[in-house]
């Protein structure tokens, strides 16, 4: 099966890369400079030229707190791309798997949240990202699939596990957010999920991350525990709690937006991999694990 990857050059389109191969996929993922997912032609033609089985949608604006100074470059990626890639697969009748966020919630919920509950993103990122599911759904139909994570982690581009890694060498104490809950997910199960996903004709909304529900501080403190780096005198960096009102940024972030799974669970045959030992197959894979 033939795959076109937009944004493989991102963390999760290099585990989808890495992959790939050894399920027999043939991935093709145009780097940023010979397609501008913003450009109609470019992407017409791109689809055209490739010839593709499915599509897969992983090109995105992700800087939340600077998509607040910069909302029209956000919805240019995150709302129109996927309409001109959903354009691009519908004149071709091709199946797009379209990659959005646990961001399209306001955070108000206490349970974690199945694929019909309401949508009222409270940021730029999230508004927009919700303008691109909407696009896909809307012009596709049957073929479309947009697939909601969250706290996406892996080995390339900044995230909250490489940031705390290099905060942990460094400082002696670190403050992270108690009061905010979310589904951590590795890239590297992640990627295999969205794989499997393209062999299955499934359509409309799908939740897709690690299990379980956790604070970004109960995470650090996992991190912490389970990663093998040290300060320099030898000792562990000290994790400690603070709230979201204290640790201001430009973008709300929602405080629950956890992701129930079942759905997906039900489809693969298999429940999702725990966030806690998805971290611990990771620090292992980086080679910062704690054993």
């Amino acid at each position: 099966m033939k795959i076109l990857l937009f944004g493989g050059s991102g963390q999760l389109g290099y585990d989808l890369i890495r992959q790939a191969g050894d399920l027999n996929f043939e991935i093709v993922a145009p780097v940023t400079s010979e397609v501008d997912i913003t450009d109609r032609g470019e992407v017409s033609r791109i689809v055209r030229n490739i010839g593709p089985s499915i599509v897969i949608n992983s090109a995105a604006y992700t800087a939340v707190d600077k998509a607040e100074e910069e909302p029209e470059r956000a919805h240019a990626v995150n709302a129109l791309g996927a309409e001109l890639v959903a354009e691009a697969c519908n004149q071709r009748g091709i199946r797009l798997i379209h990659i959005s966020t646990d961001y399209v919630f306001d955070g108000e919920a206490d349970a974690p949240l199945k694929e019909d509950a309401p949508v009222n993103p409270i940021n730029v990122y999230g508004k927009t990202k919700l303008e691109g599911e909407r696009a896909v759904l809307r012009i596709l139909g049957d073929k479309g699939l947009v697939v909601r994570t969250a706290s996406l982690y892996g080995q390339r581009g900044a995230n909250f596990v490489g940031t705390m890694l290099k905060l942990f060498g460094e400082r002696e104490r670190v403050s992270v957010v108690a009061d905010q809950w979310m589904s951590p997910t590795w890239t590297g199960y992640f990627a295999e999920v969205v794989l499997d996903l393209c062999r299955i004709p499934c359509s409309g909304v799908l939740h897709a991350a690690c299990e379980g529900a956790v604070s970004w501080f109960t995470f650090a403190e996992a991190i912490a525990r389970l990663s093998s780096v040290r300060l320099p005198s030898g000792e562990r960096a000290v994790v400690e709690p603070t709230t979201a009102e204290a640790f201001s940024r430009p973008a709300r972030r929602p405080r629950y937006s956890a992701l129930d799974c079942g759905k997906l669970s039900a489809l693969l045959g298999r429940p999702s991999l725990h966030w806690e030992v998805a971290l611990k197959e990771y620090l292992q894979e980086i080679g910062k694990d704690g054993s």
